[in-house]
């Protein structure tokens, strides 16, 4: 479990978040996973790109005697692997770039924390961005009538009020298309909130059935300043 600490607070050598915990930290470490996880101590992700990932629960961080690492450029004290996942994809896509100056992460914005901000070579700030890591239906031990994404809908209209108040472009980062139509259908329903999304949209997005390069292409005729672009892991994945 202390590798798995470690490893989410990208200290463990020779892993970064990219990878799939499977195929490295359970090769070298002995993790008994369903024993750690009927104690508690263990969350198992596998519908992260097709990567296995492991959360420690904060039982299981006391167990270690180790805690996960939080406040800037780090990320949430309570986030999950996936989300750690999905913000060190998008760290390392904008900081790849040649019009990207720096990466910043977890900075506050007016009292309320966001994910990333990316500050061109003008020293503008060319994106605030976003990052939803949520369940999916391909995570073991998720129930057939339990929906996939985020629960909190008043969390995901509160990060949008944020984006739409921030300065560049106003990015959502998901774990997969599952989470995207979760989060735009928790937008959808917002009062105040300009998106208006139609409901057989909203399901071929859930199914993948619309693509969201697709979608992204129609957010253009949106007058919604706080959602100007969607991106899933896999696409970050394949611009890397």
């Amino acid at each position: 479990m202390q590798a798995v600490v470690k490893a989410m607070n990208g200290e463990l050598d020779g892993y970064n978040l990219r990878e799939s915990m499977s195929s490295t930290i359970k090769t070298l470490y002995d993790i008994d996973d369903d024993k750690l996880q009927r104690l508690g101590y263990l969350k198992l992700h596998t519908g992260t790109a097709r990567r296995r990932y492991y959360t420690v629960t904060p039982d299981g961080q006391k167990a270690a005697r180790m805690t996960k690492k939080h406040g800037f450029n780090v990320g949430d004290a309570g986030d999950d692997t996936p989300h750690r996942v999905g913000v060190e994809l998008t760290r390392q896509y904008y900081g790849s770039r040649d019009d990207v100056h720096r990466v910043e992460v977890s900075p506050r914005e007016d009292g309320s924390r966001t994910d990333l901000v990316i500050v061109n070579t003008d020293f503008d700030r060319i994106a605030t961005i976003e990052v939803e890591g949520g369940r999916v239906s391909a995570d073991p031990g998720v129930p057939d009538d339990v929906s996939s994404g985020i629960n909190d809908y008043s969390s995901l209209r509160h990060d949008y009020r944020v984006l739409a108040d921030a300065d560049g472009e106003s990015v959502w980062v998901v774990r997969n298309h599952e989470v995207a139509a979760n989060m735009l259908r928790a937008l959808n329903a917002g009062e105040s909130i300009p998106v208006h999304i139609d409901r057989e949209t909203l399901k071929g997005i859930e199914t993948g059935r619309v693509k969201i390069g697709e979608f992204n292409d129609d957010l253009d005729a949106f007058d919604a300043p706080g959602l100007d672009r969607v991106l899933t892991f896999q696409q970050l994945r394949n611009r890397l």
